[in-house]
C-alpha cells in the first residue's frame, strides 16, 4: 500500500487523494548515502513482481539492512585515508603520532596538531627532487615553514678585497647581546660550543662540543635573527624539532652557529 511521506505529491500511482495528501511541486534535497544505494536497488532489480520492495516490506527492510553494512565500509574507508593524509580534520593526534615515529619526527605533542601535520606533510613530499634543497635560502623557508622565526646567514665577507670568515664573536657583541650558554666556556684550537659559548648544529641532536679550525670556516654557516649579528627566540621545548630540521636540511659537511635564545 503506497505510503504519504514527507516528500509524496499528488502526482505518482496510486496516489492518496483527501486532506493528508501533500499537493505540492516535489523539492529538491539532499540524498543520504542510505537513499542513493535504495534508489541503486530500485533500479538496479528487474521491473517484475517477484523484485517489488514495497515500503515496511521484508524484503525492503532486507536491503535497509544490508545498507548499514554497506555505509560502515564507506565510513571505515574513509576514515583509513583519512588518518593517512594529514590534510583533513579528522587525521587526530594519535594519527600525527604514528607517523612522526613512521617519519623519523620528533613525536612533541604540546605543538598544536596543525604544525605538526605540516610537519608530516613536508616530510612526505621531501626530497621531492629539489635541485636548489642546499641554497641557504631552501633551508630558510623550510624551518620557517616548520614555524622558527630564524633567518641563515652565509659565513663570507669581502674585505679589502678579499673574501674572509668569520668566527660568531667577530660578529656580535657578547657584552651587549644576550646568549644562552653562561659559566666557564672551553677554548682550544678550533671551536668548542661554536666560539665563545655559542651553540653549534654538526652532527648531533643534542649539543655539539665540536671544534672548527680557523681553516675550516668556510663549511659554516650562522642561523638567527633576520640581520646577521640579531639573536632569534625558540620555544624550549622546541629546541629538539629545531635541531633535528636542521640537520636534515643542512649540507652534512657544514656546521651552523646559532644566535638563538631558547625560552
Amino acid at each position: 500500500m503506497y505510503k504519504v511521506k514527507a516528500n509524496s505529491t499528488q502526482f505518482g500511482y496510486k496516489t492518496l487523494h483527501g486532506l493528508n495528501t501533500p499537493h505540492k511541486y516535489p523539492q529538491a534535497k539532499e540524498f543520504s548515502y542510505t537513499d542513493i544505494y535504495m534508489n541503486l536497488v530500485d533500479d538496479l532489480y528487474p521491473t517484475g513482481r517477484a523484485f517489488t520492495l514495497p515500503e515496511d516490506g521484508v524484503f525492503r527492510k532486507l536491503h535497509e539492512a544490508l545498507n548499514v553494512s554497506f555505509l560502515r565500509l564507506v565510513s571505515e574507508a574513509k576514515l583509513t585515508l583519512d588518518s593517512n593524509i594529514p590534510d583533513n580534520v579528522n587525521f587526530t593526534g594519535k594519527d600525527a603520532e604514528l607517523w612522526e615515529f613512521r617519519l623519523g619526527l620528533t613525536v612533541n605533542p604540546p605543538i598544536p596538531l596543525e604544525a605538526r601535520k605540516q610537519a608530516i606533510k613536508r616530510k612526505m613530499a621531501y626530497p621531492s627532487n629539489q635541485k636548489n634543497r642546499q641554497h641557504p635560502l631552501f633551508i630558510q623557508h623550510q624551518l620557517q615553514l616548520a614555524g622558527f622565526d630564524v633567518y641563515i646567514h652565509e659565513n663570507g665577507f669581502i674585505e679589502a678585497g678579499e673574501l674572509i670568515y668569520k668566527l660568531p664573536d667577530d660578529i656580535i657583541d657578547l657584552g651587549f647581546e644576550p646568549t644562552q650558554h653562561g659559566g666557564d666556556t672551553q677554548h682550544g684550537e678550533g671551536i668548542q660550543h661554536g666560539s665563545a659559548g655559542f651553540e653549534v648544529i654538526a652532527n648531533r641532536i643534542t649539543n655539539d662540543n665540536y671544534g672548527v679550525g680557523e681553516g675550516n670556516l668556510w663549511a659554516t654557516f650562522f642561523i638567527g635573527g633576520e640581520n646577521l649579528g640579531q639573536m632569534a627566540s625558540i620555544p624550549e621545548k622546541r629546541q629538539k624539532e629545531f635541531r633535528e630540521l636542521v640537520l636534515k636540511l643542512k649540507p652534512a659537511h657544514t656546521v651552523a652557529f646559532l644566535f638563538i635564545n631558547y625560552n
